[in-house]
């Protein structure tokens, strides 16, 4: 059986840790290469990751929501940058099932079971809008986007942008079609492979055929089904969180059995006997086990919302967002928490570049700046005092 059937077949888990494994295989000189990550898009493809969510009915998996993130999970205790761009995909691909036109979803899955594309972003909300030009047959994009993690590397590339008329209308971008231009300028600190630069469109044609159509203008004039997919990004965040953690932890415990040494005065022959840093592996696993938990809760929460599809109700995106919100608060603290601290268990010559020990606190670093977590707590704390859910928006 392939990997990619045994996708289709349910042993989702399995084909996650299966690339992980290969993951791993010069994770950390990847890491400081930087660039496009090439490579770790083709295994994906080859995994049969990318229809993982699809329907059945459509050549997918027709797994649920919580299988993807657990997905993710796995990927980012090795690779956080693949994880992130598994994720993403994830994202984007889905978000067009929320729209109404079924045809072009239908068409954009196939893609992605029948050919194996990979898709990503330009939505970064903080930047300028993207304009959309009426022409014969299409429209033509224009603008410019930041942070638009997956583009680089990606078959299809989903974005909204506003037309003469004030419309906001959402279209499928051929990721190499004339006049897109990927600018390769990601250099920050962590998640160094998740190709999330910026990307130009220059009057890119896109075919009536690609034209998703008008969309909300925001997320809080969406029906709640449709304002789900901020918490979707919020969920996949929390599973990124959680799998560098305990990547972060499995890690720092295999040098500390293997080459951390007692400290002089200790009165113990071998590390793992210290009783402090006995205490402190306590501490970190049970912050890490902490936001597993909150994570499998909330990724619960979220499958149910899903599959209430255009049922759903207001409130029960409100709960959803609070579950999310809950688990993302504990899994961010935990993150920053336990790739700091694995160093004091580790000792300094864990702090050579060829442990690699250093990407899990980079990569948690970088992607925990994508939105503040004050707002969150704000919003929890909201909650607890007045009842009060979450008020769609584009973090929320």
């Amino acid at each position: 059986m392939t990997i990619a059937e045994r996708v289709v077949t349910g042993d989702a888990p399995a084909v996650a840790r299966a690339v992980a494994e290969r993951l791993a295989a010069g994770v950390i000189e990847r890491d400081a290469a930087g660039s496009a990550p090439v490579e770790e898009v083709a295994l994906l493809r080859e995994s049969g990751l990318l229809g993982l969510l699809v329907p059945a009915e459509l050549g997918g998996g027709g797994r649920p929501w919580s299988e993807g993130l657990e997905a993710v999970r796995v990927l980012a205790r090795i690779d956080a940058s693949a994880a992130m761009l598994l994720g993403y995909h994830y994202l984007h691909l889905w978000r067009l099932s929320l729209q109404d036109n079924a045809e072009v979803w239908r068409r954009a899955a196939r893609g992605a079971v029948e050919q194996g594309w990979f898709f990503g972003g330009a939505s970064n909300p903080r930047d300028p809008g993207l304009t959309l030009t009426r022409e014969e047959g299409g429209y033509r994009v224009h603008g410019r986007k930041g942070f638009a993690t997956g583009a680089q590397v990606a078959d299809r590339i989903v974005v909204s942008g506003a037309t003469a008329e004030g419309r906001k209308v959402m279209v499928i971008v051929d990721g190499r079609a004339p006049g897109v231009r990927h600018n390769d300028d990601w250099n920050a600190i962590g998640v160094r492979r998740s190709a999330s630069g910026s990307v130009e469109f220059a009057g890119v044609f896109v075919p009536d055929e690609w034209v998703v159509g008008e969309v909300p203008p925001n997320e809080a004039a969406a029906p709640p089904y449709q304002s789900l997919l901020v918490p979707a990004f919020q969920i996949v965040f929390v599973h990124l969180y959680a799998g560098i953690a305990r990547g972060a932890l499995e890690a720092a415990a295999e040098y500390t059995r293997t080459k951390t040494r007692p400290w002089t005065g200790s009165g113990v022959e071998s590390a793992v006997e210290d009783p402090y840093i006995l205490q402190t592996y306590g501490e970190l696993a049970s912050r890490t086990a902490a936001a597993e938990a909150l994570a499998e809760r909330a990724r619960a929460a979220f499958d149910a919302a899903v599959a209430a599809g255009r049922a759903l109700t207001a409130k029960q995106r409100g709960e959803t967002a609070v579950a999310i919100a809950t688990a993302k608060v504990v899994a961010q603290q935990a993150v920053l928490d336990v790739t700091a601290r694995v160093y004091d268990v580790t000792g300094a010559r864990a702090t050579s570049r060829a442990t690699g020990l250093d990407r899990f606190w980079r990569d948690a670093r970088t992607h925990t700046l994508h939105d503040p977590i004050a707002y969150k707590l704000r919003e929890l704390g909201d909650h607890l005092l007045t009842g009060a859910l979450p008020t769609p928006g584009p973090y929320s």
